[in-house]
């Protein structure tokens, strides 16, 4: 009961804290757009349920091979959330006006990744898709997320530094759903030590992507979303 209550608050706690930094932190010119990507971003589930219905579907949920359980992982799992996310940022919030580079998509993309592990988490645990997760997903799938996020928030902003916004986005989708579906496949197998290092080697990478984020817009005066 205790793991169902943590994986259903850690994304509100997260998001809060996250919306109190964004308040101190930036000159806000739309908290509608804000709100937004954490409503709009409950919506992005619908493509992992679809691509988890069609793999259950074809019985590709039932993980008896390397090959189904690396399919899982990061098809329906990585490819799955992260699709919806991608979408969303880079077809909706990327076009704003306000957006001006990879600082405002790595916010807006954590906030659209907290709203997706809000029903995400609680979907998990009420055993909605087809394979049941471990306790250790259920404590960590927030935060992993918000690396995730990082991820793909750098390389979508990125589109707006430079003249190759497709090879940027793809960039960014294909390294969060790998960085996605890896982090499944590794829970699958139970080995703890190669999750620590995973999990120490992908905050390191957010860290390094957040910072250089930060240094490209340094120069532009107090950051605005």
């Amino acid at each position: 009961m205790f793991t169902q209550i943590t994986a259903f608050v850690q994304p509100f706690v997260v998001a809060i804290i996250l919306l109190i930094y964004i308040k101190y932190r930036f000159k806000i010119n739309s908290w509608k757009l804000i709100f937004k990507a954490l409503l709009f971003g409950i919506g992005t589930i619908f493509f992992m349920l679809i691509f988890d219905l069609i793999a259950s579907q074809m019985g590709y949920d039932m993980l008896g091979n390397l090959k189904r359980s690396t399919f899982y992982s990061f098809v329906v799992i990585g490819f799955g959330a992260e699709v919806g996310k991608f979408i969303l940022l880079r077809y909706y919030f990327l076009r704003q006006r306000t957006f001006k580079g990879p600082l405002d998509g790595i916010i807006y993309s954590m906030l659209i990744s907290l709203g997706f592990t809000m029903i995400a988490l609680p979907l998990f645990t009420l055993g909605i898709f087809s394979r049941a997760v471990d306790p250790q997903i259920l404590y960590t799938y927030t935060i992993a997320n918000m690396a995730f996020a990082v991820v793909l928030g750098f390389f979508t902003g990125m589109g707006k530094f430079r003249k190759n916004r497709f090879i940027d986005s793809m960039t960014g989708l294909g390294a969060a759903s790998f960085f996605h579906g890896f982090y499944y496949f590794i829970n699958l197998t139970d080995e703890f030590l190669i999750f620590s290092l995973y999990g120490f080697g992908l905050i390191m990478i957010a860290l390094l992507f957040i910072v250089k984020a930060v240094n490209l817009e340094k120069n532009d005066g107090t950051p605005q979303l």
